[in-house]
């Protein structure tokens, strides 16, 4: 069955067709890429055949065009679904960083929606990973993390509620948790264990992220511990795969 007819949104006619000396080919990369640069992360882009009647050219110089955006991490192409807006892939690296620091380092703005916070009994596993009794008080929180505006992360994690009984309160939607617990707690993380897995999103978390439903995603599990060797925070986040690649450093045993 035929996708619906998708049209090009928010571009004047006279884009498509001015005649400004450009070989075609050339002219046509060129309004694609200002159109993809200007639309917003994972947006559907118009087919081919209805690029092709605007552009008054054939298929396969429009067909050319997206193969080549799609060679620059541009746009990402899925079979029977389309063609879709991505923007640059983040290298997600082996330093230690709050998201917020890392996204100030790449000259982005970091940012925070859908915020969400409690206080609740420690869940057994949560319990085990912050050195906790289960059942003992636990702040949660949760997020989707940005980036200039762009959902890039959803993150969860959890706090000792008796050792930071106030944090809560001192949170907000947008601000860095590590600088809170530095300038309110006198708590500076310094290493963290970390394992990354692959998952699905399922449609609620795929929401969140403004991205298709099981779109595959990192999942990136924390614990963060301070000077004095003490676990500070566990949790679990999920990581746009369109967006981000991980970057390890890695060497042979000595003697091999």
């Amino acid at each position: 069955m035929p996708r619906p007819r998708h049209e090009p949104k928010n571009v004047a006619p006279e884009v498509f067709t001015a005649n400004d000396g450009r070989p075609k080919g050339q002219r046509i990369k060129d309004v694609l890429t200002a159109l993809v640069l200007e639309s917003r992360d994972g947006e559907l882009l118009p087919s081919e055949r209805v690029l092709a009647e605007r552009f008054g050219a054939a298929r396969m110089t429009v067909r050319n065009a997206m193969v080549e955006l799609e060679s620059q991490g541009l746009v990402r192409r899925v079979a029977g679904r389309g063609t879709f807006v991505q923007h640059p892939t983040l290298v997600h690296s082996e330093i230690f960083r709050s998201f917020s620091e890392d996204m100030r380092m790449r000259g982005m703005v970091p940012g925070a929606k859908s915020y969400r916070s409690r206080t609740r009994p420690a869940p057994r596993d949560v319990a085990t990973r912050l050195g906790v009794a289960p059942g003992d008080p636990v702040h949660s929180i949760e997020r989707v993390r940005t980036a200039d505006g762009i959902a890039m992360a959803l993150e969860r994690t959890n706090l000792s509620a008796t050792r930071f009984p106030a944090l809560l309160a001192e949170m907000g939607r947008d601000d860095s948790l590590y600088e809170v617990l530095g300038k309110v707690f006198g708590v500076r993380l310094e290493t963290a264990e970390q394992t990354v897995s692959i998952a699905r999103l399922s449609p609620a978390q795929a929401k969140h992220l403004e991205v298709p439903a099981y779109d595959p995603a990192f999942l990136v599990e924390r614990t963060a511990v301070d000077t004095m060797g003490n676990v500070v925070e566990f949790g679990r986040s999920l990581y746009r795969g369109d967006r981000y690649a991980i970057q390890m450093h890695v060497s042979r045993s000595a003697g091999r």
